[in-house]
């Protein structure tokens, strides 16, 4: 005989919560209920799963081979039940999503766990790359939302919606003894450069530039690495930089006369879209984040 889902809960629960009376106030059973469905269960598969003592149950050999068995059989029926409430409720089945590398951080992170959450029957696919790819990727149709630095440049296939900015700061390879050096804009300019090569690529170049020599890199990760390498100074956001001012793997540059700036970030979708329900979480989420 088969065994049913009430009598293959009672198996699991009781492992997990020690004994038949825990099980059975998780399940909302009586105990005698919960060690009949056991004793069943062990009747139709003719095998001991537990050796019980007057103070406690213990499983044999057979309930430790079974145990994974019964709880994946329990797993997929809740991944089940879920899948069907969401195609009841008509939720998205599926969402793939661009992200900047060099907003690949905890917050990330916690948004998708949120999402995650909010739709436990959605399928995810991240896909991750450097700027000017997020926004090729979204208009090509390859996925359905980015997540990206903001560009400064829009295109009239997509629709951008802000999210959170956050401070810049120039940085240099560090200064023993010194967290933070100062120089004057000509000693600046004689520096070389480490800059977003996606500025150039939009003929933005100018705006970013201060220096005559530059090298170009396609994310703050790959521009972090040459800095602490020591191949020239570069504006990056200031709280990927702090930690590193902290661990004195970076010292901050203070330039006389120049004024603090501000970059911030999109989130991004082709403009023939609609935002489903996942989406919109999506947006929602960057766009209320505090700025940094």
């Amino acid at each position: 005989m088969p065994a049913s889902i009430e009598q293959l809960e009672a198996f699991v629960y009781t492992k997990e919560y020690g004994g038949f009376g825990p099980a059975a106030r998780k399940l909302g059973k009586h105990r005698t209920t919960v060690s009949h469905l056991v004793n069943d269960l062990e009747l139709d598969l003719g095998l001991s799963l537990f050796t019980r003592s007057a103070k406690s149950v213990k499983l044999t050999e057979a309930g430790i081979s079974l145990y994974c068995y019964a709880k994946s059989v329990l797993s997929e029926l809740n991944y089940f039940e879920q899948k069907s409430q969401a195609l009841l409720e008509a939720q998205p089945d599926k969402l793939n999503i661009a992200v900047d590398v060099s907003l690949m951080d905890e917050q990330f992170a916690t948004g998708l766990k949120i999402l995650n959450q909010q739709y436990p029957s959605l399928d995810i696919d991240v896909l991750s790359g450097d700027t000017m790819s997020i926004h090729q990727w979204v208009e090509q149709g390859e996925v359905d939302i980015g997540f990206s630095l903001g560009t400064f440049e829009y295109s009239p296939q997509l629709i951008y919606s802000r999210a959170y900015q956050f401070e810049l700061c120039c940085a240099i390879k560090a200064e023993p003894s010194q967290q933070v050096v100062e120089v004057s804009e000509l000693e600046l300019r004689q520096l070389r450069q480490i800059g977003f090569n996606f500025f150039n690529q939009l003929g933005l170049a100018s705006s970013q530039s201060i220096s005559h020599r530059q090298i170009r890199a396609s994310n703050s990760q790959q521009i972090i690495e040459l800095v602490k390498a020591g191949l020239g100074w570069a504006i990056l956001p200031r709280y990927l930089c702090e930690p590193l001012f902290a661990q004195q793997q970076l010292s901050e540059l203070w330039v006389n006369g120049m004024s603090k700036e501000h970059w911030h970030c999109d989130v991004v979708w082709k403009k023939e879209r609609h935002q489903n329900l996942a989406m919109q979480a999506f947006t929602d989420y960057f766009c209320k984040l505090d700025d940094k």
